[in-house]
């Protein structure tokens, strides 16, 4: 600072305190500012985040494994391979569907079958036929088992579907394929309208499990009419 300034600060020191007051003052409304604007966007963050919050979203699995009396085992450990399936539109997706009086469909976005439809029925129907059959060689599509097959079930869903909430409608087409050259295709049908107690999630789970539970009940008995014990 040159002689010049200091002498003149010296000499007039409230017109400089004057000017660093004001600097300050300043100073402390952009500050007042900044912090108001700071707390306001922290603020508007918090209420859309809790208005745009999305509700929980639910999974289930199918299991099958319905009551009743395992089957005698088959001749040896039979290779059974069970799919693939055909599923309508509907149902080739993890959302619920529902079947309502006007044959709209309705997806529930927040209710879903974990790891997709497909996967949950052909794993609940191959447990299903495991158990029943006593066989450890029951595997679903597409599989590379280091065994063969001496039965292969293809399978078409044409309805598995909850209707106003009151029943499951069921009507699934498969077939039996044994082995070898000279193999005989069988054709069946499953056709059920099952009960749904209340509505509930729990209650719509245990009807697909009733439903799955039903038909590898029947894929067991005719491949046991096919394969039969010694």
């Amino acid at each position: 600072m040159s002689d010049v300034r200091i002498a003149e600060r010296a000499e007039n020191p409230g017109r400089f305190s004057a000017g660093a007051r004001g600097r300050e003052a300043a100073r402390d409304r952009r500050a007042a500012k900044l912090g108001r604007w700071i707390c306001l966007t922290l603020l508007s963050v918090g209420v859309f985040g809790c208005l745009g919050r999305s509700p929980e979203v639910s999974h289930y699995v199918l299991a099958a494994s319905g009551p009743g009396r395992v089957g005698e085992p088959v001749a040896g450990d039979v290779g059974v391979l069970i799919g693939p399936v055909r599923l309508p539109a509907y149902l080739d997706r993890p959302q619920w569907a529902r079947l309502n009086s006007d044959g709209s469909i309705e997806l529930d976005e927040y209710t879903r079958w974990l790891g997709g439809f497909e996967e949950n029925f052909l794993r609940a129907v191959a447990f299903e036929v495991s158990r029943r059959t006593s066989s450890t060689r029951v595997v679903t599509h597409p599989s590379k088992a280091p065994f063969p097959f001496d039965a292969r079930v293809r399978l078409h869903v044409d309805d598995l579907v909850i209707v106003d909430g009151g029943i499951l409608r069921v009507r699934i087409r498969w077939s039996l394929t044994g082995a070898g050259p000279d193999a005989v295709t069988t054709l069946h049908v499953m056709e059920e309208d099952l009960p749904v107690v209340d509505g509930a999630e729990a209650a719509i789970v245990a009807a697909h499990d009733e439903a799955l539970s039903e038909l590898g009940r029947r894929i067991s008995e005719a491949i046991q009419a096919e394969t039969p014990g010694e």
